[in-house]
């Protein structure tokens, strides 16, 4: 089944060149093309059932209405709509505001194209993603808070007891080393461990392992 996709975003030559880029994945439709978030949620807000797009890639500043303010009013509408903010935006703030609107993934425009389908696939699996330069930000809220909501987890990606015992250490910022010291196991065995916990989550690195453990509450 192709993924229905709507590219939000006011410059042209950006726009078409995403669009050209995806072209070549037979999985993915483009289905619209926006200047601005009011063009994207009054197309979502008044499209025929079969037209509602799976993933809205998202630019953030845009005149008329800004991609953070579009995403929560397509949330309002649809929340089965995955969001990926796709910018040139780095600042906390941002960031944060825009996983607050709803967005699933947020990723850099220089993005290989490659990579980008990839996103796309992992959002259509309820999976979330952050680009590693910003990945610290998300991960500094947590670790700000006194304990996290004990929720049974909807996903544990299959990850074995030790493998989570890992991820946990992980979550809290310990290093290999420190892990390694204290599980009295070598630092060999951890490092096995973490890759096979960053291939089971589907992630780059073991920042995004810990930002998705926190985030699916996995730990």
């Amino acid at each position: 089944m192709d993924i229905k996709i709507i590219l939000v975003e006011d410059h042209e030559l950006t726009r078409k060149g995403i669009s050209y880029g995806l072209k070549p994945f037979k999985n993915i439709k483009i289905s619209g093309e926006f200047e601005n978030g009011k063009q994207a949620v009054d197309f979502i807000r008044t499209c025929p059932i079969q037209d509602v797009p799976d993933v809205v890639l998202m630019d953030i500043a845009m005149p008329v209405l800004n991609g953070i303010d579009a995403s929560k009013r397509i949330m309002a509408i649809n929340s089965d709509i995955k969001i990926i903010m796709l910018t040139s935006i780095d600042e906390k703030e941002t960031v944060l505001n825009a996983f607050a609107s709803g967005a699933k993934a947020y990723a850099m425009k220089n993005i290989n194209i490659d990579k980008l389908e990839g996103i796309i696939k992992m959002v259509m699996n309820n999976e979330v993603w952050i680009a590693p330069e910003i990945a610290h930000y998300i991960l500094d809220v947590f670790s700000g808070m006194e304990q996290i909501e004990s929720v049974k987890p909807v996903n544990d990606f299959k990850l074995t007891n030790r493998e989570k015992e890992i991820l946990s250490l992980i979550s809290k910022g310990m290093s290999n080393k420190d892990i390694a010291n204290k599980l009295i196991i070598s630092l060999y065995t951890v490092k096995n461990h973490v890759k096979s916990i960053i291939q089971k989550l589907a992630v780059e690195d073991r920042t995004q392992a810990a930002i998705l453990a926190l985030t699916e509450k996995i730990v």
